[in-house]
């Protein structure tokens, strides 16, 4: 689900940067290489002027407005640019929800959490982005079973790390990472 016009107005401008120096860095070098009609579509989606976000470069202070229109437009982790990560990852609407949780928009949150839910009766479901829906053959064979069952504690860790390392590029491994450490976390 794209960030809207919508979710957007509802956010607030507070600085929600963690390390100022970083997202001064990271949203000059990012907008700046921008052709100049994805310039226009961020400051439309944020409401802003171009003003408030070149304000960022020289401040550090970002707020939660422009780090969802930046994070959108170029596919990149919101954490990114508030110098809470150095991973550019991608984005997506699990790690959207999560975004908006941790910054104390959790009913935006819902909302949106609301709207992916929602579905034409009768529409064939599909998996959202950054969800994981694996089949049922896989996740219920006999052989899977028995693998996991006769997978010894060192395998399992040697597998997590493997996939750590993996997460580390980026992509679908990033999510893949952050879906199992959620799982462990339950």
């Amino acid at each position: 689900m794209p960030v809207t016009k919508d979710i957007i107005s509802s956010l607030k401008r507070t600085n929600i940067s963690v390390d100022e120096e970083k997202t001064k860095l990271r949203v000059k070098d990012d907008f700046i290489s921008l052709r100049n009609k994805q310039k226009a579509a961020i400051v439309e989606l944020t409401g802003l002027k171009r003003t408030s976000i070149y304000r960022v470069f020289r401040e550090g202070n970002i707020s939660a407005k422009i780090v969802l229109a930046l994070s959108q437009a170029l596919n990149v982790t919101p954490y990114y640019y508030t110098g809470e990560t150095d991973d550019k990852g991608e984005f997506n609407d699990m790690l959207l929800q999560e975004f908006l949780n941790d910054k104390g928009y959790s009913r935006q949150a819902e909302r949106i959490a609301q709207k992916m839910g929602d579905a034409p009766a009768g529409a064939p479901s599909k998996p959202l982005s950054g969800s994981f829906a694996f089949p049922s053959e896989f996740t219920n064979s006999p052989g899977m079973n028995e693998a996991v069952s006769t997978l010894s504690e060192d395998d399992a860790v040697q597998l997590l790390l493997a996939l750590l390392i993996r997460a580390k590029t980026g992509g679908s491994a990033a999510q893949l990472a952050d879906f199992v450490k959620r799982c462990l976390l339950m």
